[in-house]
């Protein structure tokens, strides 16, 4: 998964397109013989002119140098020998979970030389796209098997924009410092420790750029039960309700939440800690679901939570 640093998009006042997007420090592997080919001949060429040959790729494209760098996407399409090799292909992107299965099409010159590649169009998030792939040899690879070259691709397009995320909450004390989920679009995991009251509070969710991003750890982990909630790929939070008690810690008094109940479009999941004190529940109209938290922490105890709806 690219990092966010490799990817920002901008919204710009152009006619037809919205957004502006980039990517920096693609590494693609053009391979054309030996054991790790990414390529095969399909039409061997004309023996007189050398015309004709054509190939097809699907030249792997990951997001770094080296045993650790991720597969983002796949340039699959045909180069054609025609005086000059011509490109013609289609990138499909799995960098994260908002552009998995997005492409661009691209074409344009010979692969083996640096140069640029034309956006000429696009599906999925980059739909109508236009723009340019930068290229430049990276790395020439042992045994004359190929070469590792470093892809900037640089575009606009019509990207569809979110909902605007709406708040309900927050419940429980005003104890501790003010916590919040960054532009959250969809949940995956929510961990609790409880034992009586909620003694921290987890949450990893996908931000509207596609990005994996955590919100908490909240409290200080006081209990001996540990649950983990975790999402399917359709499922999603339609109801957050809970209690929350004044919590006599021995030396002070404090407002927190004493215990959380999820309801999703599949199943329901609690309640976690004890239910005696005062109830609350997330409005959540029927058009929407709960993508995000914000709330209360002293690093001791969750001293308040609220919700992102979308």
């Amino acid at each position: 998964m690219a990092t966010p640093s490799n990817f920002k998009i901008t919204p710009f006042g152009g006619l037809l397109e919205n957004v502006e997007f980039e990517f920096q420090y693609l590494y693609l592997h053009h391979i054309f013989s030996g054991p790790r080919a990414t390529q095969a001949n399909i039409i061997e060429p004309d023996v007189t002119t050398g015309w004709g040959r054509t190939t097809v790729n699907n030249w792997p494209i990951y997001d770094g140098i080296g045993p650790d760098a991720k597969l983002v996407g796949r340039a699959q399409g045909l180069h054609i020998h025609a005086g000059n090799w011509h490109n013609c292909f289609t990138l499909e992107f799995d960098i994260n979970a908002r552009f998995r299965g997005s492409t661009l099409q691209v074409t344009g010159g010979s692969i083996e030389k640096e140069g640029e590649w034309a956006i000429v169009g696009g599906t999925g998030d980059f739909a109508m796209a236009r723009g340019i792939v930068k290229r430049k040899v990276h790395e020439v690879l042992k045994a004359g098997e190929g070469e590792i070259l470093e892809l900037t691709i640089h575009g606009f397009c019509r990207m569809e924009s979110f909902p605007p995320l709406t708040k309900s909450g927050p419940w429980g004390g005003n104890g501790g410092s003010a916590r919040d989920s960054e532009e959250p679009r969809r949940i995956e995991t929510i961990t609790i420790v409880h034992q009586g009251v909620i003694g921290l509070f987890e949450c990893t969710y996908v931000d509207r750029s596609g990005n994996r991003r955590t919100t908490g750890p909240w409290g200080g982990g006081n209990g001996s039960n540990r649950s983990k909630v975790e999402l399917g790929p359709n499922e999603v939070v339609k109801e957050v309700s809970g209690t929350y008690f004044n919590h006599n810690n021995g030396s002070t008094t404090q407002t927190v939440i004493q215990s959380l109940k999820f309801v999703t479009n599949e199943k329901t999941y609690g309640p976690y800690g004890r239910t005696t004190g005062t109830p609350f529940s997330a409005d959540v109209p029927k058009d929407k679901s709960v993508v995000g938290f914000f709330g209360r922490t002293d690093n001791r105890y969750l001293n308040a939570i609220g919700v992102y709806m979308v």
